[in-house]
């Protein structure tokens, strides 16, 4: 099915590039090319239902296939949202909140009906985080937009699983508002005592990753050519427009973001202070790729503390693997990297998808490695992504400008969202890089 989706997503990038190059385009190919993205849209959404229900079954947890209604009795739990903030985000999972949200885009607000205003706002009536105020829809002109509609986002979220390489093994959070994560900061080891000796009290301390919000912006220009397309059709053009350079933005915070200083997450490599303890460089002064022996691989997992072997990714550029690490081989000549065959491919005959599984390239010395291009050539990671904490703490808004392309008949679309990331404990985490 990945395969599949591929070829979806090639052919949605060429009728937008078709779009974008400025030919005059005659009603019926405008038409044509709404039936197309329409169905192109709807065999995607299947797709990524069966992928779904698969990975559900897999894991023995199948469920209803059925939708059924819930009697809720009160609101105590459902996630702690309040009884508001419950029905809004029940709202937001309707196809009505879906239409209503692209035509919205599509034609303004003047354009809706009196049905599709009373569902924007009951699926953004309240503020979105209890200390952070959230741009919403209303009936007011100077509405900045409305979240995006729950299909949509789970369009979004399925495609960066697919298209990104970090991502999909960090731990991920939509909590609204900051995020406190504690983790282990002072710990003891346990006390062997007699019989009815009373245990000396520990000095065990927890610590706190504070998560804020940073903005993420996104704008794109395109031809008032896309207003004319189904919300099946301008739904899919706009995931594929618009979400995949915030993608690509959140991808490579993940390893390099540089932090509260450029209000934005924190990456793994500037989160973690490296020294000889958690770094190790190869080769002399002025190394390059060919330095790397098979011996700094295993210096380098020696480092890493023992619990988080089981867990450790080897995280590298594309050229750091098959330009340095694919010609190591040990005393028998047996290469230190072992190709993964099933990597890029569905699994099962093609029935699943396993990203845990098919986004991983091989392995090296019995832990997986994933290529990411936001990591420099030479640099090698090893550790524990779970330990990497991303939270996106509002939820995706989608606004939309005639003003700025006016002479050109063109519309802008901005995505906006607030995230932060970071890491909450370094020692899972070591590396080697070139001497300097």
């Amino acid at each position: 099915m990945l395969k599949r989706l591929k070829e979806i997503e090639a052919r949605k990038t060429e009728i937008r590039n078709s779009i974008e190059s400025g030919q005059n385009l005659t009603e019926t190919e405008i038409q044509g090319i709404d039936v197309e993205l329409t169905t192109l849209a709807t065999e995607e959404r299947g797709i990524f239902t069966k992928m779904d229900i698969l990975e559900r079954a897999k894991g023995g947890n199948l469920g209803s296939l059925t939708p059924v209604t819930e009697q809720r009795i009160g609101f105590m739990g459902q996630g702690g949202l309040s009884a508001a903030e419950f029905d809004q985000a029940e709202a937001r999972k309707t196809k009505e909140y879906r239409s209503a949200f692209f035509h919205m885009l599509q034609s303004g607000k003047d354009r809706l009906t009196t049905e599709e205003r009373n569902i924007l706002e009951r699926g953004n009536s309240i503020g979105n985080g209890r200390n952070l105020v959230e741009l919403r829809y209303t009936s007011a002109s100077g509405s900045a937009g409305a979240a995006i509609p729950q299909i949509t986002l789970d369009q979004v979220v399925e495609k960066m699983l697919i298209v990104s390489a970090v991502y999909p093994f960090i731990s991920k959070y939509n909590l609204k508002g900051n995020l406190k994560v504690p983790y282990e900061n002072v710990t003891n080891d346990a006390q062997w005592t007699a019989e009815s000796t009373p245990a000396a009290s520990s000095t065990d301390a927890l610590n706190n990753l504070l998560l804020g919000a940073y903005d993420l912006i996104k704008t794109v220009q395109v031809s008032r050519v896309v207003e004319q397309l189904s919300v099946d059709a301008f739904e899919a053009y706009i995931v594929d427009k618009l979400f995949r350079k915030l993608m690509t933005a959140i991808e490579n915070a993940v390893l390099n973001g540089t932090g509260s200083t450029n209000n934005q997450p924190t990456g793994i490599l500037n989160a973690v202070t490296w020294n000889g303890s958690n770094q190790l460089n190869y080769g002399k002064s002025g190394a390059n790729l060919s330095s790397l022996t098979y011996d700094n691989f295993t210096a380098l997992k020696g480092m890493l503390s023992a619990p988080y072997h089981p867990g450790a990714y080897w995280v590298m550029s594309s050229n750091t693997l098959y330009s340095g690490v694919c010609s190591i081989k040990d005393a028998l000549a047996r290469p230190i990297f072992l190709e993964n065959a099933q990597w890029g491919l569905s699994t099962a005959n093609g029935q699943q998808v396993d990203y845990a599984n098919t986004a991983v390239v091989g392995r090296i010395l019995g832990s997986p490695v994933i290529m990411s291009p936001y990591i420099p050539d030479g640099k090698i990671l090893l550790g524990d992504l779970r330990f990497y904490h991303f939270n996106l703490s509002v939820d995706i808004l989608i606004e939309k400008s005639y003003e700025i392309g006016f002479l050109n008949n063109d519309v802008w679309y901005k995505g906006w969202l607030l995230a932060d990331g970071g890491v909450s404990q370094q020692e899972a985490f070591v590396m080697m890089q070139p001497h300097a």
